[in-house]
């Protein structure tokens, strides 16, 4: 049979015209006989997807890779079903170990002990006997399975990094063509996966060989738009550098600023999403005269799409048009508007659900017990209602004490990390640590182990110990390229990661792990971006290599310095501290710190904090 008529043949297959199985026979005998004829594979692929058979589909996809490995399409689909059915790929693999330690188990509930088969209802001569007890499991076979379901789930934790990784390995070799990274960015979304880093590192890949392309500058928009209301965990109080807003929730506030940063950096923004996200941020921020003015340009932009739309989409277009026309118009009465249309939502949501609740029969659900329920719910949007009504536009007197004792700590903390002292870094044996540090140490050796970086050196920062006033032991890794390097360092139950670069104008890069501990930031010589503490170390060094090379094609003439030695990392330190100090001296107390410290009446808050850092700062550089 020809390849065409083949082809014919899988079609009619796939649409239940022909017979599956003789048509998939057919089919394996071609490959069988063509073995590199890539286009019987195909047919093949096409064939198992049909049937759901997507593992199958999956290795038959790989073997397609080594016939055709130019095929991007191809390497994407193999990834993007890894990731997804690492699950059962993995059941797959481990199966006959389980079944070899364990062969009575996983057979057909059906059939008898003996063997014999019975049909639906009909009864075993065993299964009456009701003094038959299970035979006790050795302890040793169950401690080999599990330790086969521990291997298990780590195999195939194992699998989704591969995809993951596999996706920012292909951004590396085609980001100089904008059309393969947007596909790579397209399919890993279609693929559902949630690693705002690893996404965060292939952006800024294109970024680095395409600066000026406005649509990866808004795929970074969205990205950080994605991640202000991000959390490691959660927690009744928000942590440092996050704020809390009544309807929009818990947010990364300096997060929330690079986002509107990263939008307004866009010329001649049209895009209607995006404006409307920065309305939503601005909102958050309660700059409501400005949020209005961002949705009303979303609005130019739904209006100008509008014009150029079919009749499918204008259905859409005009809903999200009169939302943000609507938006706008909230944001221009403040506060008390803003509350009162949020109010007015849950008022109608809460009737829509009770109109569902009366309509449906469930009878696993009492009537009484959805009454409650409803009743549960009106009673905390009454509370919700009243809170935010009650909620004064201005402190109180009680209030107005409290802020101005809060700012005088704060401004007292602030001024006190200015310090015009040498940092030392003194090099250590990792014998000499105290016990109690090694095991973070040691886990942290053995995920340094599985990446390309080199160990440096054991190491003290003596300006941690002085400040301290205990043991603070550190490790440094150096990139294969000396273009950065890792620190761990540890405190008592303090534990920091950080990567580090040194710039030829004097100007540092830095991504840490304090994304949840710290509100402070350094100043606009140092280009710092912050983790979640259980974000890998892998996923932290892929994201600082894609922000240096993203950062030195947007800075033209600017080059990475190598690091080569805990020198190096002396300088990084001490000048890092430079930066903040004359950060600090310059600009006191920042908007974005502020919002980060989560306080009531920020605007108030503000003004009085930054008043008290200001005054201490003169005195210290009087002094």
């Amino acid at each position: 049979m020809t390849i065409e008529k083949m082809r014919v043949q899988v079609e009619l297959a796939c649409n239940d015209e022909a017979d599956f199985e003789e048509t998939m026979a057919l089919l394996d005998s071609h490959i069988a006989s063509h073995p590199e004829n890539a286009e019987y594979l195909r047919m093949r692929i096409a064939m198992f997807d049909a049937a759901y058979d997507h593992i199958s589909a999956w290795k038959d996809r790989k073997v397609l890779a080594l016939l055709q490995p130019e095929d991007l399409d191809n390497q994407l689909e193999i990834l993007a079903r890894q990731h997804k059915s690492a699950y059962w790929i993995t059941d797959e693999v481990f199966e006959e170990k389980m079944r070899a330690l364990f062969p009575d188990e996983g057979g057909d509930e059906d059939e008898d002990d003996d063997g014999e088969e019975y049909e639906e209802g009909e009864v075993s001569e065993h299964e009456d006997d009701e003094d038959t007890e299970d035979e006790p499991v050795d302890p040793a076979l169950l401690a080999a399975r599990e330790a086969l379901e521990k291997e298990a789930a780590s195999y195939s934790e194992q699998l989704e990094q591969q995809a993951m990784y596999g996706f920012v390995q292909l951004m590396k070799e085609h980001a100089t063509d904008a059309g393969k990274a947007d596909k790579i960015l397209a399919a890993w979304s279609e693929a559902n996966i949630w690693n705002p880093w690893l996404r965060y590192s292939m952006i800024l890949q294109a970024l680095a060989v395409q600066p000026d392309s406005v649509e990866f500058k808004k795929e970074r928009a969205r990205l950080l738009v994605a991640i202000c209301d991000a959390v490691e965990e959660d927690s009744a109080k928000a942590p440092p550098g996050f704020f809390e807003h009544m309807i929009l929730g818990r947010m990364h506030a300096h997060t929330v600023y690079e986002a509107i940063n990263a939008i307004d950096e866009i010329d001649n923004l049209e895009d209607a999403d995006l404006l409307t996200q920065k309305g939503h941020l601005l909102k958050a921020l309660d700059k409501y005269p400005a949020a209005a003015d961002a949705y009303r340009l979303a609005a130019k932009a739904y209006e100008a799409a509008l014009q150029n739309s079919g009749e499918e989409e204008q259905e859409i277009l005009n809903l999200r048009l009169q939302e943000v026309l609507q938006e706008a118009d909230t944001c221009q009465g403040g506060r008390a508007s803003i509350h009162a249309r949020h109010f007015a939502e849950l008022e109608n949501s809460m009737a829509q659900l009770g109109q569902l609740s009366t309509s449906l029969r469930n009878q696993e659900v009492s009537f009484s017990d959805r009454t409650e329920a409803m009743a549960n719910l009106k009673s905390a949007l009454g509370e919700w209602q009243e809170q935010s009504s009650n909620m004064p536009e201005e402190p109180g007197e009680l209030e107005m004490q409290e802020i101005k004792s809060a700012a005088a700590k704060v401004a007292s903390s602030t001024v006190g990390l200015v310090s015009w002292e040498h940092i030392d870094i003194v090099p250590m044996e990792k014998a000499a640590f105290k016990d109690e540090m090694h095991p973070w140490l040691d886990e942290m050796q053995q995920a340094m182990a599985k990446t390309d970086m080199q160990f440096l050196s054991w190491f003290q920062n003596m300006a941690n110990v002085l400040i301290l006033k205990r043991e603070a032991p550190g490790a440094s890794w150096l990139a294969p390229t000396q273009e950065f390097a890792l620190l761990i360092e540890a405190a008592g139950n303090a534990r920091l990661k950080r990567c580090v670069s040194l710039l030829s104008d004097g100007s540092l890069l830095l991504t840490s792990d304090a994304r949840s501990s710290s509100y402070y930031l350094s100043g606009p010589r140092v280009h710092s971006f912050a983790l979640f503490k259980s974000t890998p170390v892998t996923d932290m060094l892929a994201l600082h290599e894609a922000r240096l090379h993203a950062h030195l094609a947007r800075q033209p003439g600017v080059e990475v310095r190598t690091i080569t030695d805990l020198a190096d990392i002396e300088e990084f330190e001490n000048l890092l501290r430079t930066h903040a100090r004359e950060f600090r001296l310059a600009y006191g107390i920042t908007d974005p710190e502020i919002r980060g410290m989560n306080v009531q009446f920020n605007d108030v808050y503000a003004h009085e904090l930054k008043r008290e850092v200001a005054e201490r700062l003169a005195a210290l550089q009087a002094g």
